[in-house]
């Protein structure tokens, strides 16, 4: 009797370690959409922190209890590019809007220079992929409304030089473009 149930426990052993190693088809789609996540570049298009760029108490580099990005946060999601949106109250026009949106391009650029060792500023696509290639988080701008250009297409062309990117055409003040492209085609006519 001794050595049947010594038989069954080493069966039931044998069983029992067969079973563990057996994964359902669950756990691999988990396990391959996991390694595929995290050996993609993972692009967020409109990232709304600019603004708290300007507080003190806001460090990008560290978690913080308050708005949902950060490095850390980056890094643990598997985020490793991000277009900082640069957005003014589309009712701020003129030279206020174009001033303030300058200050924020400034501050996405002291703060990716702040965090430089988990950043890198790109341009172009090949300067995301090598900042992935090195381990960082690719930084990019854009920005979220045509008022910010008050009325002149060599505003765009200066935010173009300051590393600014896709303006965020689903938000573009109609007038205030038109206005400025007609300018602007107007002097390119003459």
């Amino acid at each position: 009797m001794r050595a049947a149930h010594l038989l069954a426990a080493v069966v039931l052993t044998f069983f029992l370690s067969a079973a563990s190693t057996i994964i359902s088809p669950e756990t691999r789609t988990a396990e391959r959409a996991h390694k595929l996540h995290f050996s993609s570049i993972v692009l967020d298009t409109h990232d709304d922190t600019t603004q708290r760029f300007f507080s003190k108490t806001f460090d990008l580099g560290k978690h913080n209890p308050e708005g949902n990005v950060d490095i850390p946060r980056m890094r643990q999601g598997g985020m490793n590019a991000i277009f900082f949106s640069i957005w003014i109250d589309g009712r701020i026009t003129g030279a206020t809007a174009v001033q303030k949106a300058i200050d924020q391009t400034d501050m996405v650029h002291e703060n990716v220079r702040k965090n430089a060792k988990d950043m890198a500023f790109c341009l172009t696509a090949d300067d995301v992929r090598r900042a992935h290639a090195q381990g960082k988080i690719a930084a990019l701008i854009g920005v979220e409304g045509g008022h910010m250009i008050g009325n002149d297409i060599h505003v765009l062309r200066m935010f173009g030089d300051l590393g600014v990117r896709p303006p965020g055409r689903y938000q573009l003040n109609r007038s205030v473009m038109n206005n400025s492209l007609s300018r602007y085609n107007s002097v390119a006519a003459n």
